[in-house]
């Protein structure tokens, strides 16, 4: 930059000359960092769509558990209820049911 703002009419043939041996250091140098560049891209571009796949994969994997959870909070509740009726003796069973059909039979 410095040497472009040196140019004026007088030197320019000087000026470009050394501009031209000094972008010639920097340009094999650039295209390297250009190259790196295009493989970094590539990878990153690989591993921001392996996250996606793998963050969808969590979602989903989230789900099934919580719905499994629920699942499973569902069947104790069942055989928390099961256990209640088991323990029921068995004259109050009687009672009810035949209080049960009375109110059937008048129906």
């Amino acid at each position: 930059m410095q040497l472009l703002g040196e140019v004026n009419p007088l030197n320019a043939k000087k000026k470009s000359t050394e501009i031209e041996a000094l972008l010639e250091q920097y340009i094999p140098g650039v295209e390297r960092m250009q190259t790196r560049m295009r493989k970094y891209d590539a990878a990153y571009k690989s591993l921001k769509a392996e996250n996606a796949g793998l963050k969808k994969q969590l979602d989903s994997s989230k789900e099934s558990i919580k719905r499994r959870l629920e699942v499973s909070q569902q069947l104790q509740a069942l055989e928390d209820l099961r256990r209640t009726v088991e323990n029921i003796p068995p004259e109050i069973l009687q009672m009810f049911q035949s209080a049960h059909k009375t109110y059937e039979f008048e129906r």
